[in-house]
């Protein structure tokens, strides 16, 4: 029959509003784990790079589509290391057609992961997309999401 937890049905439909919703750790405790994506590392378009913040970017594929937006996330690279970061999920417009991607940035780790296989399990959504005004505001932004996923990661157990 149906699994129950917490008085809950656990239920596809449980797990894909939790995930539309942005709540992950509501979705982790349906998944019995956090809700993680898997996928190969593709060249992205560079411009993380020039501002400091390389991305590894991740193809969506088939997964179900949690909200958009900044997540804390913890990687797993194909060696075991497990690394943790903040990551963008949502359109890129500027491929045709325009792609949905998750380009997660690690914290203290400058090796190449072009061509790897990884896993990025999304800990915690911290804020929706938003569009900036120039580079200046964006990386203003991203040094302030960097510091929310630390201290969201810090504070938890793998």
């Amino acid at each position: 029959g149906p699994v129950m937890l917490d008085g809950i049905t656990v239920s596809s439909t449980a797990i894909r509003d939790a995930l539309r919703g942005g709540d992950m750790r509501g979705a982790a405790r349906l998944l019995t784990r956090p809700f993680a994506i898997e996928g190969v590392v593709q060249h992205g378009d560079k411009v993380g790079r020039t501002i400091g913040y390389p991305t590894a970017n991740i193809d969506m594929g088939r997964y179900l589509r949690p909200a958009y937006g900044i997540y804390a996330v913890r990687g797993t690279l194909a060696d075991g290391r497990v690394l943790a970061g903040a990551a963008n999920l949502g359109i890129r417009p500027q491929f045709a057609p325009p792609k949905e991607l998750l380009e997660p940035y690690f914290f203290d780790f400058d090796g190449d992961l072009y061509g790897q296989t990884i896993e990025v399990a999304l800990i915690e959504h911290l804020r929706p997309e938003a569009r900036f005004d120039g580079l200046d505001a964006l990386v203003v932004q991203m040094d302030a999401d960097c510091a929310r996923a630390r201290e969201v990661l810090s504070a938890r157990h793998p």
